[in-house]
């Protein structure tokens, strides 16, 4: 049995969309398993709740709702994993902002058979809006994760995140995992967990043909949301590494400074290659925003480190 988890929040169309997706999901490469769908709706609202009991009784044979009453992404997900029915092998994840393509299980489940990997993780690929800037999409910045052309199929070691992986379900039973409740307002729970499972040393491998669409808005398509995302990204790091790498107090003196002689050089770098774009007049406005990008990931890793962690699922 695979149960796909989707945690959705104030996407009704993005979540009526997924479903439909995973409703003409097909097998052409392995034989078709049971599929259960989990919804965590971290708003309660009785239109979420009205098109998961439209798609159950269409679509499903088995679909759960739940409320998620608590605030953040970290809880919305931990309801998903709390009701995994008994009998789960994989858990697939996938967002409510995004469209995963017809042989998207097929392909998961066919890489996990060919390796026998523990996580596997495919492409997720934008999709813009027709008046995005073509300057946005050129710097591949959407992409998760960045460059996914460079894997290749069954490559091992790939980055792993929510936005499109199949884990084996043994890993939440066996070791009780679960994303940190510290993270749930922030973000960045995903990257904890998924490091955390690579350093048990569980197998990871990439599925090139597990494609998923992300939906990019135009009001996401912007510098600004590009700079915000980045700095949050960058905001989390310290915690992450602290809690994988600190087992002691001394570590935790090392890593510290370290991290913030990082932080200040990408301050730096970033300052001087946007500098030299503009000094030069040939500032190409992608090449620009991802120079531009760097200093935000120093300043974000400062704020880290100061315990400042960005609140992007504040309500």
């Amino acid at each position: 049995m695979v149960a796909v988890c989707i945690c959705t929040f104030r996407r009704p169309a993005g979540l009526r969309r997924l479903l439909a997706c995973l409703a003409s999901q097909t097998f052409n490469d392995i034989p078709q398993p049971i599929i259960t769908v989990i919804v965590a709706d971290n708003e309660g609202s009785l239109e979420n709740r009205r098109i998961c009991s439209e798609f159950q009784e269409s679509a499903f044979e088995s679909l759960t709702y739940v409320a998620e009453q608590r605030q953040g992404i970290s809880y919305a997900r931990n309801a998903c994993i709390d009701n995994l029915p008994d009998g789960t092998s994989f858990v697939a994840m996938v967002d409510d902002d995004e469209s995963p393509d017809p042989a998207w299980l097929n392909h998961l489940l066919l890489a996990q058979s060919r390796s026998g990997a523990d996580v596997v993780v495919g492409p997720t690929l934008p999709a813009f809006e027709a008046t995005t800037a073509s300057w946005v999409q050129e710097t591949g910045y959407f992409a998760k994760p960045q460059n996914p052309d460079s894997f290749e199929d069954l490559q091992a070691d790939p980055p792993a995140a929510t936005c499109n992986v199949l884990v084996n379900a043994e890993i939440f039973s066996r070791l009780g995992l679960r994303f940190d409740p510290l993270l749930a307002l922030s973000g960045g729970e995903d990257k904890l967990l998924f490091q955390d499972i690579k350093l048990r040393g569980y197998k990871f491998v990439w599925a090139a043909r597990a494609k998923v669409t992300e939906w990019i808005p135009r009001d996401r398509a912007t510098f600004a949301y590009m700079w915000r995302e980045e700095y949050r990204r960058a905001s989390v790091r310290h915690y992450v590494k602290s809690r994988l790498k600190v087992s002691s107090p001394l570590k935790l003196l090392v890593l510290i400074p370290k991290s913030l002689v990082r932080s200040v050089k990408n301050i730096a770098v970033g300052c001087y290659r946007v500098a030299a774009q503009l000094l030069r007049n040939s500032a190409n406005r992608s090449k620009l925003a991802l120079d531009a990008l760097v200093i935000a990931d120093g300043f974000g890793s400062i704020a880290g480190l100061l315990g400042l962690r960005s609140r992007h699922y504040q309500r």
